[in-house]
């Protein structure tokens, strides 16, 4: 055989007690390997020599300690059996015994007198090898004893399981202890957890032990284990196989759950629905029975339920079409209990209130809108004078759910039952379109359309209130009539439309001089009067004249021709003597009159009482 052929079919054998310890050995004698190699390990025992015999192992890494080979003697005669050309043999021993075990006749490298250097550059490694070994395994025995204390911890049961010997179990945590075994009589048991299992759940068990095995897959499964009494206790076993970096399965690591509880909870229902079931078979068997009787003993009352059907059909039908023409009203209804809580309401309500449904039945409604509607609190507390009431309109305002508030009409209706009043049906109008459409007229019946002026109607009974108020002797309140000068060329030169613009700009003009309780009204035309109330005749004439300025400093422009404005201003102030509107009027515009024949721009005062003082204030001009 040549050379590459006796590397290839070369053969490793690690034998020790500890299955962490051959594996070790096995990766770090891997390392060390020039050549593929074929690794087999086993107990350092009779059997591990027996091994060596029949595959004749290029090397043999053991351990010193045997348990069944006392004699060094006999291991230094095996080490020579076992010996061939080229080959060595090396015993694995604590590090502080290496020299010894170098001068001593029964070495088992004391065979190999007349290595090569290469072969003594090969024992280096390998001591070498042991050194880093024995670091390893102190890492890792202070990592198991991290591991162990976090696992003794845990409510569970921790257990390692071999995947080379199916079910064979390479450690298990002390919580195993609960069922009554030591520890060791599980880690002894070639059967591991197997050989306690229910026999109720063995088939299952097995089997599902024998896929993960076989595929290398996560186990789960639930089965019994036998207690050290007899007894059994539920558990949830869950594994992974766990693997090395080079993703190679090294052994199977799992839980143990004790489910006990949940089991004999989920047993009890179990229970319970059986008897359940039992008790409705029995109690169905009874009705039935019952029924018998009864359809034979009423079968004269089969024509009354079939009209009492109908009846409730007719009641539902009338209960829908109730309801359908509740939501189709305008109104909002709501319908109150004896507590005043909400029992109905319709679409229309819902949508004025902006409240849900759900947000409105059962609610105490009426403190949610208004805080004045006792009425219907009133009615209830009353029932025999409830039943008197009349539904009467009244006015009030709502609150939305938005908080915003809305004027409402609204009308309560009690609900007689027996003579007593069962429950309140309450009746509102929303009422914001007809006030903002009565606001709106009214505006439009006091108002000029052209400027928003006053007009002449309400100008009038503004000035029949003052006049009212009149005392004698006193002048409180002036009037003041005024017409614009040569307005008529505006419209012959431009057309209404310049006219209408001029007009509502002197309004403007007009507005702005005036206090905030002077009245400024257009009566028609080109012609305005203004009411001053508590205001002397002397007041009254300062104010004309600031008025014929404001006017005569206003330019008004249409297209490229532009026009001076001017007016002509008649004062007359409230007497005694002045018996109604019209005589006030007619004397302002006598003023008026008197100014424009006077040359217009100019402000006249109405005084019937002195002619010679009428004639000195009638040639001011502004």
């Amino acid at each position: 055989m040549n050379t590459a052929s006796a590397k290839a079919n070369s053969c490793l054998l690690v034998m020790d007690h500890d299955p962490a310890n051959r594996m070790a050995n096995k990766h770090s004698l891997a390392g060390f390997q020039d050549h593929d190699s074929v690794f087999r390990e086993g107990e350092p025992s009779h059997h591990g020599l027996k091994l060596a015999e029949d595959h004749q192992p290029e090397r043999v890494h053991w351990d010193r300690r045997l348990r069944d080979i006392q004699d060094a003697a006999y291991l230094a005669n095996q080490s020579a059996t076992l010996k061939q050309p080229n080959e060595s043999t090396l015993m694995q021993a604590e590090l502080d015994d290496v020299a010894s075990l170098a001068g001593k006749s029964h070495d088992c490298t004391s065979v190999a007198d007349a290595e090569s250097p290469a072969e003594v550059c090969r024992e280096q490694r390998e001591q070498q090898m042991l050194v880093e070994k024995t670091e390893a395994l102190g890492q890792l025995r202070e990592a198991e004893a991290k591991y162990r204390t976090l696992v003794e911890q845990m409510p569970v049961i921790t257990y390692i399981a071999s995947l080379e010997t199916p079910v064979k179990l390479l450690y298990v945590s002390p919580q195993i202890s609960q069922l009554g075994y030591p520890e060791q009589d599980w880690l002894d048991d070639p059967q591991g957890l197997l050989k306690r299992v229910h026999p109720d759940d063995l088939a299952v068990t097995v089997e599902a032990y024998a896929y993960t095995y076989e595929h290398h897959v996560p186990l789960r499964c639930e089965y019994r284990l036998r207690k050290h009494d007899g007894h059994h206790r539920w558990f949830l076993d869950e594994a992974n196989v766990v693997r090395n970096e080079a993703g190679e399965s090294l052994f199977l690591q799992g839980v143990l759950v004790d489910i006990t509880k949940d089991k004999e909870t989920e047993q009890e229902l179990s229970y319970y629905r059986q008897r359940l079931e039992e008790l409705v078979f029995k109690r169905t068997e009874q009705l039935e029975k019952q029924c018998a009787i009864l359809k034979s003993a009423n079968a004269s009352l089969d024509a009354t339920l079939v009209k009492l059907k109908h009846a409730n059909t007719e009641a539902r039908n009338s209960e829908r079409r109730f309801r359908l023409l509740l939501d189709s009203a305008g109104e909002g209804i709501v319908g109150l209990d004896a507590n005043g809580r909400c029992s109905f309401v319709n679409r229309a309500a819902l949508q004025m209130l902006g409240y849900a449904e759900e947000d409105a039945l059962g609610h105490d409604i009426l403190a949610m809108v208004a805080d004045d509607l006792t009425l219907a609190l009133e009615a209830l507390g009353s029932p025999h004078l409830a039943r008197d009431i009349v539904a009467q309109r009244s006015a009030t305002s709502f609150k939305r759910k938005d908080g915003r508030y809305f004027p409402v009409e609204y009308s309560f209706y009690p609900v007689a039952l027996d003579g007593f009043v069962d429950s309140v049906v309450l009746v509102f109008w929303d009422m914001s379109a007809s006030h903002a459409k009565i606001q709106n007229l009214a505006y439009q019946a006091s108002h000029d359309p052209l400027t928003g002026l006053v007009n002449r109607t309400a100008f009038e009974q503004r000035v029949t209130r003052v006049l009212a108020s009149a005392r004698p002797g006193y002048f409180q309140h002036a009037l003041c009539y005024l017409d614009l000068d040569h307005f008529k060329q505006v419209n012959d030169t431009c057309g209404h439309a310049a006219g209408d613009e001029l007009l509502r700009r002197i309004s403007a003009v007009l507005s702005s001089k005036l206090r905030q309780r002077d009245t400024l009204a257009r009566l028609g035309g080109d012609e305005f009067a203004l009411l001053l109330e508590h205001t002397t005749l002397d007041q009254a004439r300062n104010i004309a004249h600031e008025l014929c300025d404001s006017l005569r400093n206003f330019k008004f422009n249409w297209g490229d021709t532009e026009f001076t404005v001017s007016a002509s201003i008649g004062v007359a102030s409230v007497t005694c003597t002045v018996r109604d509107v019209d005589e006030f009027l007619n004397n302002a515009d006598s003023a008026c009159y008197r100014a424009k024949e006077k040359g217009r721009n100019q402000v006249h005062v109405f005084l019937p009482d002195n002619v010679e003082r009428l004639n000195q204030f009638g040639q001011w001009k502004a």
